[in-house]
C-alpha cells in the first residue's frame, strides 16, 4: 500500500503493515532496530479515543500521525525517542507510525490516502 498526503502530494510509505488485532497493536514496532524510510505501521481502532503510545523496547525514533475515521490527520508528533510515552490531546481512529522526519510537513486537516495507481 503506496500512502501520501493529499495537499502536499508527498508520499509517506510504500510499504504498510496493518496493526489490527489486539496481538500486533500490542507488539507494535517493539524489539525492532530499525525501520526503512519506506516503511510505515498503521494501528486500525475500534473506536475514536486518545490512545497513548509508547516506545518501549522500540529502538529508533518515530514519528506519529493521528487520523480520524476518514483519515484527516488530527495530530503530529515527530521525533518521538525511544523509551517515551505520548499522550495525544486528540481522539483518533488510525495511528500510522513512520521513520523519523518521515512526517514533516504533515500538518493537522491533511487528508492522508493510497496513490491513486494503488
Amino acid at each position: 500500500m503506496l500512502l501520501r498526503n493529499l495537499r502536499t502530494g508527498k508520499q509517506l510509505a510504500e510499504k504498510v503493515e496493518v496493526a489490527d488485532s489486539f496481538w500486533l497493536r500490542l507488539k507494535g514496532l517493539m524489539f525492532r532496530r530499525e525501520m526503512d524510510d519506506g516503511e510505515a505501521m498503521l494501528f486500525k481502532f475500534g473506536e475514536m479515543r486518545k490512545f497513548r503510545v509508547h516506545t518501549f523496547f522500540v529502538f529508533f525514533p518515530i514519528d506519529l500521525v493521528f487520523l480520524d475515521r476518514n483519515f484527516k490527520v488530527v495530530e503530529v508528533e515527530t521525533n518521538l525517542s525511544p523509551w517515551s510515552i505520548y499522550n495525544p490531546s486528540n481522539e483518533s481512529r488510525y495511528l500510522l507510525e513512520l521513520p523519523k522526519n518521515k512526517a514533516e510537513g504533515v500538518r493537522e486537516g491533511d487528508l492522508i490516502r493510497p496513490k491513486p495507481d494503488f
